[in-house]
């Protein structure tokens, strides 16, 4: 059968048992915004791990850190470990608080507990336009991987599959809002890992002959893949810095922390998703140390992986495509519907005296704006996938100290909102510009500028207070 016929066929089936989940989740959602945009904070711990693992773990994976891995060897583990660690780190300290705060003053977006916390409504409205600005080159990410794939796997035309990609996250995420992204989530985790340990097994034993020759093939003829600096320094600290911070300052999975039905909900969600990030790294690692032997020579890190699926039997590239396609999809499906929520919450309903039907409506509307922008932006192919994704997660660095600071007795509003403009408008000029003072990466400016403006505004406000009063 002709492989391109397998695939879609395959991806067919895939979307249409998305659809029969999407339909009774459906059913199982009630009416409101809190019910649409965080199914009233009653996801269970194991669909609250799964969706907060698909929702982390996108295509960047697959295709970028595979890509990344042929490149640079382990330093890709060592800084997507560090990632790991850095948002258990985070999760363990701030999840807690966010669980209680946001139910408490019944929150449902991550802006509107700033907003909160800071008792301004402004601050809710600028961190919303700022995150929406960053994160549309993060969606394009994932329209681009899925069609790099589509395109070298089916044939299809790049621009005909990222418009397939849009018409399959609009379905998923439209229909019943969260709960459906997070029951769809439950079978796009479940297949990105039984899709990449398939893969891994089949690479392993099929054109190394083992992992015992695979271990030593790596070690004799690729031996400059285990050098912990081949990836020079400033790169590392640009990439990895950006993405310790990932939880708190990335909106949809800073929203995760509020949809768990309970405290203990909320542990397993942090134990899943640490057990599953671990293995999940190690195996695509592993995939990318392999392809280094098996591709030589290859220039565009972002072909490593569609060049690999094209040396598999066509079924198993089938479950790995679908595995990347499920993982974009999902990625999507959050931040589209994180994006819509602060929209409609921190934005439309401060503007506006709306009632929650209103919202809601409004809600749904801002879901196909916001993923058509996205589409339109993937259309122009900008830069490298690992780069795209680094650079939307830098500028939301800036969001960083104003979460820290709800820690903080002194935190002043203005401290906040001044670190989120300086630190974010930096980050764009450097990136636009190429121009890195010192040769730091634009995320490493960013977390110093924005903290130590948070820090150093906020003790001169609390000095004139005191003074003051």
């Amino acid at each position: 059968m002709n492989r391109s016929v397998v695939m879609l066929g395959g991806m067919l089936i895939w979307f249409l048992v998305g659809c029969i989940i999407s339909f009774f989740a459906k059913k199982r959602t009630g009416a409101g915004i809190s019910e649409y945009f965080i199914a009233n904070r009653t996801i269970g711990g194991f669909v609250s791990a799964m969706t907060y693992s698909a929702t982390t773990y996108s295509s960047f994976m697959m295709v970028g850190l595979v890509g990344m891995t042929y490149a640079t060897g382990i330093s890709a583990m060592g800084f997507e470990l560090s990632y790991l660690m850095g948002t258990i780190l985070l999760l363990v300290i701030f999840a807690p608080y966010f669980w209680t705060v946001a139910k408490k003053y019944e929150c449902i977006s991550p802006m509107e507990l700033l907003s909160k916390v800071y008792n301004s409504r402004l601050i809710g409205g600028i961190a919303t336009i700022f995150s929406l600005i960053m994160l549309i080159p993060y969606m394009s990410v994932q329209f681009t991987g899925i069609g790099y794939l589509m395109e070298t796997l089916t044939g299809i035309p790049y621009r005909i599959s990222v418009f397939i990609t849009l018409i399959i996250i609009l379905v998923f995420t439209i229909w019943a809002g969260m709960r459906s992204v997070a029951w769809t989530d439950c079978l796009q985790a479940i297949i990105m890992f039984v899709s990449s340990i398939l893969l891994l097994y089949y690479v392993i034993n099929h054109f190394l002959g083992g992992f015992g020759q695979f271990f030593q093939v790596i070690q004799t003829e690729h031996a400059d893949l285990l050098a912990a600096n081949k990836m020079p320094y400033q790169r590392f600290l640009g990439l990895t810095i950006p993405w310790l911070f990932f939880a708190l300052t990335n909106p949809q999975v800073n929203q995760r922390m509020f949809i768990s039905r309970d405290q203990k909900s909320l542990k397993t969600m942090i134990t899943g998703f640490a057990i599953f990030g671990f293995i999940y790294t190690l195996i695509v690692v592993h995939i990318g140390l392999a392809a280094r032997h098996i591709l030589p020579g290859v220039t565009n890190t972002d072909l490593i992986t569609p060049l690999l699926l094209e040396k598999i039997p066509v079924i198993l590239a089938l479950i790995v495509f679908l595995g990347i396609v499920a993982a974009s999809v999902s990625t999507l499906n959050s931040i589209i519907l994180t994006l819509s929520s602060m929209c409609t919450v921190d934005i439309y309903s401060q503007l506006l005296a709306a009632d929650e039907k209103k919202q809601l409506l409004f809600g749904k509307i801002m879901v196909p704006v916001i993923a058509v922008l996205a589409f339109f932006f993937s259309l122009g192919k900008f830069g490298i996938i690992v780069e795209l994704s680094v650079m939307s997660s830098a500028g939301l660095l800036a969001l960083a100290p104003s979460y820290f600071g709800i820690f903080w007795h002194k935190r002043d509003l203005m401290a906040a909102l001044s670190s989120i403009m300086v630190g974010g408008l930096t980050t764009i000029i450097m990136y636009f510009t190429g121009y890195y003072p010192l040769g730091i990466w634009p995320g490493v400016w960013c977390i110093i500028l924005s903290t130590i403006i948070f820090i150093v505004v906020s003790m001169i406000r609390s000095s004139h207070s005191y003074k003051h009063n």
